[in-house]
């Protein structure tokens, strides 16, 4: 059996200025999608298609804001309009607020260039690879873009009292931003979307169309659908191709049952484009009330969204990416980290390790695990599923280093996939089965090398460049064994002993093609730790001393008991949270240092005191809960502090939460790094009170303090 033998589709066509050599051949638009008019469950091809939309007074596309293949049609489509109504289209664009349309008009008039747009406009963080070749297209073509949303700005203060009252004292520059009347949603609208949204930040929902006028989702759909009136009345004879995620179009609810009542008479279609793994096994007939016409999208990737990127599996797999400012044809580095490692961990170390030199993405554990200190690590196989796991995990890793250099500034020759532990035993294994990475790779420490080296070789030769073996302290002569076997097949291994982080990080860069980082020379800083028992302290030490090596600086990670006694004191700091230390209370005011919850609608940080906390630094953190400083990074972020025990004791803290309605909570001790015990100790502490809560652990503030751009 050959372990190789999946194989996939890519669903993406339109490159990127910067996109580097084509790895294979892509499927055309035809071949990517299935296109059905829901009247009659008639099968479409895109001309005819194209050919009735061009037809209509305006056209609506719902779209999954992160899926690839949609962003290809939303493109095909406008360039079809474009094609049959030259210089008679219109786009409008969710994805624009409407108080950034004087920014747009003149990024679209050649009056300022993208990097002013980009840095006025507020788009969303996929923009490049989802949002830009609509406004490019449209720019070429010479024809308006409707920055169409409701401005947040705006937004927060509908939020903050009686909504008429805020609408009454707006500036008329401010009110003409809104629509000139707020129309409600239907009931089955509302029904919708408490559907969507249950079980999020306590929300329950309920109320009348009317009463619920002026709430979020009714302000979007309100502001676009008057957008899109106004565009039309504006172009008479064009077409407006509006944009915007698929819930505020279906059932030609929402945005579009606005824009009817504003425009009567108007023709309008909407278009769902819906990701499938599958094109022959979607449901046209359960989905054709959803709209005019059902445009399905083989899946293949997944943008920039809550922090990573994703590639269409089985299962999801994520990964977080980091790429160097002004980045320009670089190496990429694809890391694998331990059971142990915690994701936002690895990608510090080696964007520390590569510098501005080399794009690096971190792949997520499939399988999450918290480890004996309650952080988040995790495996890539389970139990006797090995086999698949791993080889959807390299299928993954394909799918990763296939999306990036194609749509990012990334050299697809220089390509180093490297892991670590378990980790290492899914780089061995995608070394040996995957067909499509004929790139370097760097197996440090594998683990599973008795089941790894049960598995058959394949019968052709790996298409893998390179294969770096690093030694652990066990396990020696097995690994030498299965070098051997690679041997064999025609991937001659470099075995190399074990090596100390810095020399590790030496060769990953010589295999990335970078220069080797020069030795920091003068008087050493000194990191000092509480204590040093805990791992995971000394990794977060170690990210610090990274990032002033990263300088230039030679650093030293110690104890109190090892700091020379003529060291500078300028040249010690004490890796500590609150008192006189680098990090003072104060420090926290704009909630930066401060991790969030995680979860699309967010949730609640508790912060929890530990024992011999002062009574100023008890105060500051009670005054940073007051000023609810986490909305200052995300208006669904909220914090809480709580102390080991007495009345702000971590269980009547998150007791009073579940009273508020607030399920989803991450319990952070406000210390450098945590042990295992005392984390185990707090978890304990819990009992019966997080019942029904979603609760989620980190053992310290250390990471989150790394310096930003680290």
């Amino acid at each position: 059996m050959r372990h190789a033998s999946i194989r996939f589709v890519l669903a993406l066509g339109w490159l990127t200025p910067f996109a580097a050599a084509q790895a294979r051949p892509l499927p055309t638009i035809d071949a990517a999608t299935r296109v059905v008019a829901s009247a009659d469950g008639s099968e479409l091809a895109w001309p005819e298609l194209l050919d009735r939309l061009a037809r209509q007074d305006a056209v609506f596309l719902g779209e999954t804001h992160v899926d690839d293949t949609t962003h290809r049609v939303e493109l095909h489509v406008l360039e079809g309009l474009l094609a049959r109504r030259p210089g008679k289209v219109v786009l409008s664009m969710e994805m624009f607020e409407r108080d950034v349309q004087p920014v747009l008009d003149d990024y679209l008039a050649g009056r300022i260039d993208e990097a002013a747009f980009l840095a006025k406009a507020r788009p969303w963080n996929n923009y490049t690879t989802a949002y830009r070749p609509l406004v490019e297209a449209a720019k070429a073509a010479g024809i308006p873009v409707i920055a169409a949303n409701f401005p947040g700005t705006l937004r927060r203060q509908f939020a903050r009292g009686d909504a008429k009252a805020v609408i009454d004292a707006l500036p008329a520059e401010s009110r003409a931003l809104l629509p000139a009347e707020f129309f409600p949603a239907s009931a089955a609208y509302w029904e919708r979307v408490d559907r969507a949204v249950r079980g999020h930040m306590g929300f329950s929902g309920g109320g009348t169309p009317e009463e619920r006028l002026y709430e979020t989702q009714n302000l979007w759909d309100n502001t676009m659908g008057d957008a899109v009136a106004r565009a039309r009345a504006a172009h008479p004879d064009h077409t407006v191709l509006h944009v915007a995620g698929g819930f505020h179009v279906a059932w030609r609810d929402g945005t579009v049952a606005q824009f009817a009542r504003r425009s009567p008479g108007c023709s309008f279609a909407v278009v769902s484009i819906a990701p499938a793994l599958e094109l022959h096994g979607v449901r046209p007939d359960r989905d054709a009330a959803q709209a005019d016409y059902l445009v399905y999208a083989a899946a293949f990737a997944r943008d920039w969204n809550e922090g990573n990127y994703a590639v269409s599996v089985p299962a999801e797999l994520r990964y977080r990416l980091e790429l160097p400012p002004h980045a320009a044809n670089v190496p990429l580095l694809v890391w694998l980290g331990d059971r142990g490692s915690r994701v936002d961990d690895a990608l510090a170390r080696w964007v520390a390790a590569v510098g501005d030199g080399a794009a690096v993405a971190v792949v997520e554990h499939p399988f999450p695990e918290l480890q004996p200190d309650l952080a988040l690590g995790g495996r890539y196989a389970f139990g006797d599923g090995f086999r698949a796991d791993y080889s959807r995990t390299a299928h993954g890793i394909a799918r990763i280093v296939e999306y990036v250099t194609r749509r990012l500034p990334v050299d697809p020759t220089r390509v180093v996939i490297a892991g670590e532990g378990d980790g290492g035993a899914v780089v061995l294994w995608t070394s040996l089965y995957g067909e499509w990475l004929a790139h370097d790779f760097v197996a440090v420490a594998p683990t599973d090398l008795v089941r790894l080296s049960m598995e058959a070789l394949p019968d052709l030769k790996p298409v893998a460049r390179s294969l770096l073996l690093v030694a652990g302290t066990a396990d020696g002569k097995r690994l030498q064994q299965v070098a051997d076997d690679y041997t064999k097949v025609g991937l001659a291994p470099e075995l190399a002993p074990p090596a100390d982080l810095d020399a590790l990080d030496q060769r990953v860069r010589g295999r990335l093609g970078l220069a080797p980082r020069p030795e920091p020379a003068g008087e050493p800083f000194h990191l000092v730790l509480a204590d040093d028992r805990s791992p995971r302290a000394r990794e977060w030490a170690r990210l610090h001393a990274d990032g002033l090596r990263a300088a230039g600086k030679r650093v030293q990670v110690c104890l109190a008991s090892s700091v020379p006694a003529d060291a500078p004191p300028e040249r010690v700091r004490r890796l500590v949270v609150g008192g006189d230390g680098p990090w003072p209370v104060a420090s926290f005011a704009q909630g930066r240092g401060l991790p969030l919850a995680g979860g699309p609608f967010g949730g609640t940080t508790v912060v929890v005191l530990p024992d011999g906390t002062s009574d100023a630094d008890r105060a500051a953190w009670l005054e940073h809960e007051k000023n609810k400083v986490l909305k200052r990074r995300s208006m669904f972020a909220n914090i809480a502090i709580a102390t080991v025990d007495g009345e702000l004791a971590l269980p009547a803290v998150l007791q009073k939460l579940k009273a508020m309605g607030r399920s989803r909570v991450l319990v952070v001790p406000a210390v450098f790094c945590a042990d295992a015990a005392t984390m185990q100790s707090l978890q304990a502490s819990v009992g019966d009170a997080g019942a029904g809560m979603d609760l989620a652990w980190s053992p310290g503030l250390g990471a989150d303090l790394l310096p930003a751009g680290h």
